[in-house]
């Protein structure tokens, strides 16, 4: 069936197709013995996906104090903000009871706005991390981190800086997911890399500079669509001897050798098809950036799906999951649900759901071995609660119910959280990077905006980044009390000691730019989480793609690409 978004502002058509159908038939939860059908979504794909992302703060960070213990913590809350905010100890801890913050359901008034009163009053965790983190406060959604410095959503990483997006990492630096990997820069979509940099789309590689889906490459620069190759450079072969003077002439411990070997690189890549789809070994399956994916469509950025359809992030696995962004590991049956996963299972409407949580509806940060939850947030080993305010099983059932009926009355059944109870300015969130608004247009919609206020920085001056020395070489110990300001934008930024330590290591020259412009530079080289339909440039076949018809590169199917490969 066809359908227009329910949004004013943008009544986009869309399709809810027969297998759609199914799958909300499939994920409506049963609870005393009937069934609670779910309606096909009131909005479009993009306006869902807006909704979940309106959520979630990632990268800006702000120092304040625990409102419990009184420590100075780093936070993802302001501290001018209205909410109390905890550290993960705290958090975690006895000491504080989230079902006190329990209130009655009122049928009288609309579900989310009652969840919102609630979601406003009771403590935040400051930065979404674990016990078992280890010198890397200044990050967010992390798991067993050590000594590592603004990385976010990921798990397993030690000596690392700068990045999104990752598992099991150690001494890399400004990437955006990454997995298994070492030693690797300025590195998107890699996965088991070593001494990788300025590389995109990568297995395997090792010692190489400026790569682009290559897999099992060694010593290659500026190289594209290459398969187990060793010292070559923009797609030729090369002895050992003579790859390495080019290499030694090309001096990439500076910013002008890498500018230039940029250029070069770019021109190279140009000259080389496509892939309608990156990945490998999926089985009936679309999208883009996807690995061993099976009977899944419309799925980015995405490892070990099966039967999902419309989900993005989930580098751990789920199966029959539909509208789900990040996480995954042990998933099932969940539906229009962000960053939830860990052995969960049977989830709709919810946020930071996770760690065996089960048949839970409507609720941010429950997690440990949850169950049976509408509307709560914060619970931790407990079941059968509603706005936070414990029922017993019949009663729990027979109120779900009620609340059920008067959320299809007022079209927010299956429907995600709405931006307006978002902890977050809109332009704090992942959602205005991918879908950017002025301000003017935010607050027009009736949704929060934070005007930006840096703290200043702790240095004893300030230096342009064009007046850096051009080699890593020459840089010299003291730019640790220096500020840097960005090429780009003009703001100041600092560099860690072990951070420059790394650069040095790598023999990579310093950014000049500051790591929100570099974070924006590496999204932008990744296509966007959209698909059309072309014909592949050699064979005519139709194919299904990111590559937007309007774009120069050259996009061909499997067959043709393998034949191009191989």
């Amino acid at each position: 069936m066809r359908k227009l978004c329910s949004n004013t502002w943008c009544q986009a058509s869309f399709e809810v197709t027969e297998s759609d159908l199914k799958f909300l038939d499939k994920v409506s939860p049963v609870i005393g013995e009937k069934k609670l059908a779910l309606p096909p979504p009131r909005l479009c794909y993009d306006c869902r996906q807006q909704r979940r992302l309106a959520q979630r703060n990632e990268r800006n960070l702000y120092k304040r104090s625990c409102d419990l213990c009184k420590r100075p913590i780093i936070s993802i809350y302001t501290p001018d903000g209205p909410h109390a905010v905890y550290c993960p100890e705290c958090w975690w801890g006895d000491n504080w009871d989230p079902l006190s913050f329990g209130r009655a359901y009122d049928q009288n008034r609309p579900f989310f706005e009652q969840f919102g009163e609630l979601y406003a009053a009771i403590p935040k965790m400051s930065t979404f991390r674990f016990k078992d983190d280890i010198n890397s406060d200044y990050t967010h959604d992390g798991y067993r981190l050590k000594n590592c410095y603004f990385i976010f959503d990921g798990e397993q990483a030690q000596d690392c800086f700068y990045g999104e997006c990752y598992v099991k990492m150690k001494d890399c630096c400004d990437f955006l997911y990454l997995t298994e990997s070492e030693l690797c820069y300025e590195c998107i979509h890699c996965q088991n890399c070593f001494d990788l940099r300025y590389s995109s789309f990568c297995q395997n590689c090792s010692e190489s500079v400026f790569l682009l889906d290559c897999v099992s490459c060694k010593s290659c620069i500026g190289c594209v669509n290459l398969v187990q190759k060793e010292y070559y450079i923009f797609n030729e072969p090369f002895s050992k001897e003579d790859y390495l003077k080019r290499k030694a002439a090309m001096n990439l411990h500076t910013h002008s050798g890498v500018r230039q070997l940029k250029a070069l690189a770019l021109e190279n890549f140009l000259k080389h098809p496509g892939k309608a789809l990156r990945g490998v070994m999926n089985e009936n399956a679309t999208g883009d950036n996807i690995l061993s994916c099976k009977d899944s469509s419309y799925c980015f950025d995405c490892i070990g799906m099966r039967d999902c359809r419309f989900c993005t992030g989930c580098m751990m696995g789920g199966q029959d999951c539909q509208d789900v962004d990040a996480w995954g590991d042990r998933l099932t049956l969940a539906y229009n649900c962000a960053y939830i996963g860990a052995g969960s299972q049977n989830l709709i409407g919810c946020y930071y759901t996770a760690l065996n949580a089960s048949n839970v509806i409507s609720s941010i940060f429950c997690m440990t071995g949850v169950n049976n939850l509408f509307g709560c947030t914060a619970i931790k080993k407990n079941s059968h609660c509603i706005l936070n305010k414990k029922y017993s099983e019949s009663e729990y059932s027979e109120l779900v119910h009620k609340i059920v009926e008067c959320m299809r009355t007022d079209g927010e059944w299956g429907d995600f959280f709405p931006p307006e109870i978002s902890a977050f300015g809109y332009n704090e969130t992942v959602a205005q990077d991918y879908y950017p608004l002025p301000r003017e247009e935010v607050l027009k919609r009736g949704w929060k905006w934070r005007d930006q206020v840096d703290e200043p920085l702790n240095v004893t001056r300030v230096i342009e980044a064009s007046q850096l020395p051009d080699s890593i070489d020459d840089i010299p110990d003291d730019i640790l009390n220096w500020a840097i300001r960005c090429e780009k934008t003009r703001k100041p930024f600092r560099l860690q000691k072990a951070e420059l330590e790394l650069y040095r290591r790598l023999r990579v020259p310093v950014p000049r730019w500051h790591f929100e412009v570099r974070h924006a530079a590496r999204r932008a080289l990744r296509n966007p989480r959209k698909l059309w339909k072309r014909n592949c440039a050699n064979c005519q076949k139709p194919i299904t793609t990111s590559y937007s018809p309007e774009r120069p590169e050259k996009v061909v199917c499997e067959s043709c690409y393998l034949k191009e490969v191989y």
